[in-house]
């Protein structure tokens, strides 16, 4: 089963350390190999933004799991282009939760 984070508002100095801290915390416990973060809920994302995630990235990769980003909208989109991130991100469709129950999104 996906690892699923869904933030509940944009990124900023206090729940992007508490992310990031959950994030560590937890893949420290469990081995998994998946991590989807839900971005369905921003309307839009700064630089602050972009650097939580490429964090969220680095902790995912340090302990062999793949990240991948949900439901984007067109301006997140934008600036992951923008700024060359859409190279380093993969973006998965949206999909269900059944799907991320199933851990499909995570093959």
């Amino acid at each position: 089963m996906a690892l699923l984070i869904r933030p509940s508002s944009e990124f900023n100095t206090k729940n992007s350390s508490l992310l990031q801290k959950k994030l560590q915390k937890t893949l420290a416990t469990r081995s998994e190999h998946c991590c989807v973060v839900d971005l369905a809920s921003l309307n839009s994302i700064n630089n602050y933004g972009l650097m939580t995630l490429f964090a969220l990235r680095r902790i995912a990769k340090k302990n062999d799991c793949n990240l991948y980003l949900m439901n984007l909208n067109d301006s997140v989109k934008y600036c992951l282009e923008l700024t060359g991130l859409d190279q380093i991100f993969e973006v998965k469709q949206k999909s269900r939760q059944a799907h991320l129950n199933s851990g499909s999104l995570c093959h």
